[in-house]
C-alpha cells in the first residue's frame, strides 16, 4: 500500500470513528433469509455438538430484533438440516407489533425469499412450499417458533424470560444510542447460562470489545473472518459513511478478535 493509499484509509476510519460517536441512530426493519452462513457452520460444527453432549433437554433459543421471521426461519431449517433429531423451541421478538403479525403469517414473496446474497436454492426448498406463487414455510420448520412482542430493554420482561441455550441480537444493537445499546446488552447477558452461546453480529466495535470483557465472555474464534466478510457482504457498502458499516476485516489491533467476533460464550464455572 502506498502513502497516499495508506492515508485514504487513515482517514476513512477517522470518518467512521466520528460517525459512530456522533450519528442518531434509528430502528430499521430490515432482514433477510439466511444472512450468515458462516455463523451457521460455527453453530453446527462447534457450538452444538458440545451442548447436545452435555444436555438431553429441548434446546432453548431466544431470538431479539426478529422482524418479519427471516432470522428464526433460517435459524430452524438449518438446525432441522444439520440435526434432525433434535429438540427446540426458538421464542423470537420485536418491538414492532406490526411486523410480529406479519412474522405470525409466514407467507413471502418471491423477493423476500431471494434477496439475500447467501440464499441458496437449496436452502429455499427445504425452507418452503410454493403456493400460488408464493412461498410458504414448511410446517416442520415453523413449528417449533413462536413469534412475540418484547423489548430487550424491559427488566421485567427479561427476567420473565429466565435462560437459555442460544440467544441472538444480530443487526440491532449498532440501532440503539449508546446508554440502550449498553443497558440491553447487559440483559441479554442475563439470559445466559453457563455454556450458552450470545450471537451479536451488528455491535459497535468498542463497545463490544468492553462489554464482552465486562461480563467475561470468551470469543468463539472459529472461523471469525468468514462471518465478518458474510457481514460485509450487506453492509461493507457503509462504510465508512454509515454507522452501521462494516469495516474491512483486519488483525492490526491487539483486540482483533474481539473486535471482529460476534459469537460469546459463558464459560463453564
Amino acid at each position: 500500500m502506498d502513502s497516499s493509499s495508506r492515508l485514504r484509509n487513515i482517514l476513512r476510519h477517522i470518518k467512521h470513528w466520528l460517525v459512530v460517536k456522533t450519528a442518531p441512530r434509528k430502528n430499521r426493519i430490515y432482514t433477510q433469509f439466511y444472512r450468515f452462513p458462516h455463523q451457521y457452520r460455527v453453530l453446527a460444527e462447534r457450538i452444538l455438538p458440545q451442548m447436545i453432549e452435555a444436555h438431553s433437554r429441548p434446546l432453548r433459543i431466544l431470538v431479539f430484533g426478529c422482524c418479519s421471521g427471516a432470522e428464526p426461519i433460517s435459524l430452524s431449517a438449518v438446525l432441522r438440516r444439520n440435526f434432525p433429531q433434535l429438540e427446540y423451541q426458538i421464542e423470537a421478538y420485536d418491538i414492532v407489533p406490526d411486523v410480529i403479525e406479519r412474522a405470525q403469517n409466514p407467507n413471502y414473496s418471491q423477493e423476500e425469499v431471494h434477496q439475500g446474497p447467501f440464499v441458496t436454492e437449496e436452502f429455499v426448498g427445504e425452507t418452503f412450499d410454493l403456493v400460488d406463487g408464493r412461498y410458504r414455510v414448511k410446517p416442520e420448520i415453523l413449528r417449533p417458533i413462536s413469534f412475540r412482542v418484547g423489548d430487550m430493554l424491559d427488566p421485567g420482561f427479561i427476567a420473565s424470560l429466565g435462560q437459555a441455550d442460544l440467544v441472538f441480537a444480530q443487526n440491532v444493537l449498532f440501532h440503539l444510542p449508546a446508554k440502550n445499546a449498553r443497558r440491553a446488552f447487559a440483559n441479554l447477558q442475563q439470559l445466559m447460562h453457563s455454556d450458552s452461546a450470545l450471537f451479536v453480529n451488528g455491535m459497535d466495535i468498542d463497545m463490544r470489545v468492553q462489554l464482552t470483557k465486562k461480563f467475561e465472555l470468551q470469543p468463539e474464534d472459529y472461523l471469525i473472518e468468514e462471518i465478518h466478510n458474510d457481514a460485509r457482504q450487506d453492509r461493507g457498502d457503509g462504510w465508512a459513511g454509515a454507522y452501521w458499516g462494516r469495516k474491512p476485516f483486519s488483525r492490526r489491533s491487539r483486540e482483533w478478535i474481539r473486535e471482529h467476533c460476534t459469537i460469546y460464550r459463558k464459560a463453564s464455572v
